[in-house]
């Protein structure tokens, strides 16, 4: 069902009255991804606490957890100021009873980078996050990381998104960041600026586990936090979905000490039985564009270590 502007709008599973507004740039509430994070984010121990969403998106995280996990207030925040509106909407008629408690803070947010946003991370127990791993394609930097290694983008991977604000990040910006070259700029840029501006809060954070797990906890080691997995599944990769950043990683390290180390995780399988790496996973898709390919999601918690 679609609204004249092309919103669609997406009956919620466990209230057959409430409805969620999701325009076609925003992600899609309903997907295994959103399903795993609220796994996680029920685990998390959120009851009673003041909680930060970077990427309020379309406000369905922020009804899940005033509903469903008795925060006592939201913030969050988006970099794209269209989401906030219709996140305050969508809480409004996902959440009524609750929806006082939803504190957004106004306009385009990187990240945490506006002095409300600061004001408001800085009273936060526990910030939730999905942010993007996957670096805009028309990033210079990013497209010159690919094309040092050969690696060409599939047919018609290189086609824009109708708005893809909400899917990439700009590579370049964050290559300052270790973690970067492994597509985690963004998310290890955030875990800093956590840091500095609420050193005691928790982060639960929702990744795609296509470089694996491993390197993941790493970062949030190297970043001063201990990282505990609060929930897991494999889903199905969208067919046509570009992973030529994982081959070309793969392709980096060809011949370096590091090449037994880094392998990245993809399956044949929804079960996790046949491991695929992503240059293998590649050589099917050449064969087959909607192969079935399958990878991880992970909610995982980081808890500040001690100074």
């Amino acid at each position: 069902m679609s609204d004249a502007d092309g919103s669609k709008v997406i009956s919620r599973h466990d209230d057959p009255s409430a409805t969620t507004e999701r325009p076609g740039y925003a992600f899609d509430p309903t997907d295994p991804w959103t399903i795993t994070f609220q796994q996680g984010l029920k685990a998390a121990g959120l009851e009673g606490k003041a909680v930060y969403e970077v990427g309020v998106g379309t406000g369905t995280n922020v009804a899940f957890v005033l509903r469903h996990c008795g925060a006592k207030v939201f913030y969050g925040s988006d970099l794209d100021p269209r989401l906030v509106e219709l996140a305050k909407r969508n809480v409004a008629n996902l959440a009524p009873e609750r929806a006082d408690s939803f504190q957004p803070v106004e306009g385009a947010v990187s990240l945490i980078d506006t002095d409300e946003a600061r004001a408001k991370i800085a009273k936060t127990d526990v910030v939730i996050g999905c942010l993007p791993q996957v670096g805009d394609p028309n990033d210079e930097r990013f497209a010159a990381f690919r094309a040092e290694h050969a690696v060409d983008l599939p047919q018609g991977a290189d086609d824009e998104a109708q708005d893809h604000i909400a899917h990439y990040y700009p590579w370049a910006m964050f290559d300052e960041y270790p973690y970067n070259s492994v597509g985690l700029g963004l998310n290890e840029a955030l875990l800093r600026r956590i840091k500095e501006q609420a050193p005691k809060a928790d982060v639960v954070m929702n990744f795609g586990c296509r470089i694996g797990s491993d390197l993941i906890f790493e970062m949030f080691r190297a970043n001063g936090y201990e990282p505990e997995k609060l929930a897991s599944q494999l889903v199905l990769q969208h067919a046509g979905t570009d992973i030529s950043f994982f081959v070309t990683l793969e392709g980096a390290l060809t011949g370096t000490d590091l090449e037994g180390e880094f392998v990245c995780r993809f399956f044949a399988d929804p079960l996790g039985h046949e491991p695929l790496s992503a240059r293998a996973a590649q050589a099917l898709l050449d064969k087959d564009p909607n192969v079935p390919l399958y990878h991880e999601v992970a909610v995982i918690r980081g808890t500040p270590k001690a100074d």
